[in-house]
């Protein structure tokens, strides 16, 4: 007989603890009271296990529970119904009390301690990860409307990018709902019975397709956010240590990847749980090797997410030792430090920090690890729009041409709400020869710090610039007074920054945008 005591996963232990508190639900409302007359404790669901009809002046015993980490499921629990047909009550713990002294040697060898100790910060992790949700749709959807909405940023860095950010999209939506639709994560309202405060009993009259079949979604969606992490990662491993590796290459792949892939592992899954394990909504996990079934590819993209990381960090690592400069060495493990930052959200390398830690740990332990898997799986999204789009330089570049763009505009419609700002002018004499130039107008050096910092020095206009938006006849911003223009520097400001030049740059190297 084996004598090894439980040893699972915090998050199997909550899983299988919330399955026997559904089953002791169904019991204790559709199991039939005893047909012989006297006085009997209540059935009853202690938190830990459930507990039957019990005579008066009896003491009910049964295994101690295979789900709860280091008990010994070869001891009894026990359970005292006292003489007036009530449990035992505990007057130092001041509730009912179970003894469950046999199934374990810990010094907090109340079982309660622990599950309530853990449920007891639920509300808190669950309160943080729906904020982390919220705050990474938000993000997501902005940083994937940026990607679409500028065509200069389409490329195919760019486009792994979106369907990575499309996946974080699918995979918070649907843990809001998860979180906000069923009903104490068991199924939805109809697939359910709720009576106040009593226990939610599982409905068996119905096949529940319903709530399956958005459990079956939420787990392909899983399995394609780890997947796209995965694809990624292979994208950028690929594109640092491989020679002759093309940023340009097909998107296909990768997209069969991400999006295909999980189909592989989901389909097989949903097969053996229709014909080996139909119950409740497929949310439950009774025999823990059928959810490995999606589970193995999952944890094997991690460990190969996580040896990429560490070869990426090798090479930039012997990258930036093969400088010489003493200046650049001086900032070498600084850049090292950005470089690893990044790729961690990345690559999912968070994943990695608990996943061999001891399964039989302290609850606080058991707590911090909680907090620190939930924090990061919930607010991953957010780090990853922020890296990949909100900090971007290219992504900035596009957003500040766009925005200098809309203030010309704007300032073109409305030249004569400008007329009497106080602002410092920029004097530029031109000739009318050189006015109606249409390669571009040259503007004398001349620099002059405004309030934000910018240098106000410009050689020659951009040549994205249409030479229509910058003729000095039809620019109705522009003043005359015989040969001299006269420009507002608020106005030339937005135009100085369009161009991209600085008052170094060569009048005839025109610094463009590509």
């Amino acid at each position: 007989q084996n004598r090894t005591p439980v040893n699972i996963s915090a998050e199997e232990q909550l899983a299988r603890l919330d399955e026997a508190y559904f089953e002791c639900a169904k019991y204790i409302v559709y199991h039939p009271t005893p047909a012989t007359n006297g006085t009997y404790c209540p059935r009853v669901w202690d938190n830990v296990l459930c507990w039957p009809d019990t005579p008066a002046g009896e003491v009910a015993v049964q295994p101690c529970p295979d789900y709860i980490n280091g008990f010994k499921p070869w001891e009894n629990a026990s359970r005292t119904c006292m003489k007036d047909g009530t449990w035992f009550f505990h007057d130092v713990r001041n509730r009912t009390w179970t003894d469950l002294r046999s199934c374990t040697t810990r010094q907090y060898d109340d079982a309660l301690t622990r599950a309530d100790f853990i449920k007891s910060h639920m509300g808190r992790i669950k309160q943080m990860y729906n904020s982390g949700y919220g705050i990474s749709l938000v993000s997501l959807v902005v940083s994937v409307t940026i990607m679409i909405c500028f065509r200069r940023l389409h490329c195919p860095r760019n486009s792994i990018h979106i369907n990575l950010f499309a996946s974080f999209i699918l995979r918070a939506s649907f843990s809001f709902m998860k979180e906000n639709i069923l009903v104490e994560g068991v199924g939805f309202p109809s697939d359910v019975i709720t009576d106040g405060d009593a226990p939610v009993v599982f409905k068996n009259e119905s096949s529940h397709w319903e709530c399956k079949l958005f459990f079956t979604c939420f787990y392909y969606i899983l399995g394609a956010n780890y997947m796209w992490i995965f694809a990624e990662a292979v994208y950028l491993h690929m594109l640092i240590t491989v020679a002759v590796f093309s940023e340009k290459s097909s998107v296909k792949w990768y997209a069969l990847l991400g999006w295909a892939s999980p189909v592989l592992f989901v389909v097989p899954w949903v097969i053996v749980r229709a014909k080996l394990e139909d119950e409740y909504c497929w949310n439950t996990h009774p025999t823990p090797g059928y959810f490995w079934i999606m589970r193995g590819p999952i944890v094997l993209s991690i460990v190969i997410n996580f040896l990429f990381f560490l070869n990426i960090i090798r090479v930039l690592f012997t990258k930036l030792n093969a400088v010489h400069s003493p200046e650049a060495k001086k900032y070498r493990y600084r850049k090292l430090a950005k470089s690893t930052l990044v790729l961690i959200p990345l690559f999912g390398v968070h994943y990695i920090v608990f996943a061999w830690l001891p399964k039989d740990i302290h609850p606080v332990a058991e707590l911090v690890q909680l907090y620190f898997e939930m924090f990061f799986n919930s607010f991953q999204g957010f780090f990853v729009a922020l890296l990949f789009c909100f900090l971007n330089g290219e992504v900035q570049s596009e957003i500040r041409k766009k925005w200098h763009r809309f203030r010309l505009n704007h300032l073109h419609q409305f030249p004569q709400s400008r007329k009497n700002s106080q602002s410092l002018t920029l004097v530029t004499y031109l000739s009318r020869g050189r006015e109606s130039n249409a390669s571009g107008t040259y503007f004398p050096e001349r620099r002059e710090s405004s309030g934000n910092g910018f240098i106000k020095g410009v050689n020659s206009l951009n040549k994205d610039v249409s030479v229509n938006s910058f003729s000095m006849r039809t620019h109705n911003s522009v003043r005359t007074s015989e040969n001299n223009i006269i420009l507002e520097s608020e106005e030339m400001e937005p135009m100085i920054q369009l161009t991209g030049f600085s008052s170094t740059d060569s009048p005839n190297q025109p610094n463009g945008f590509s």
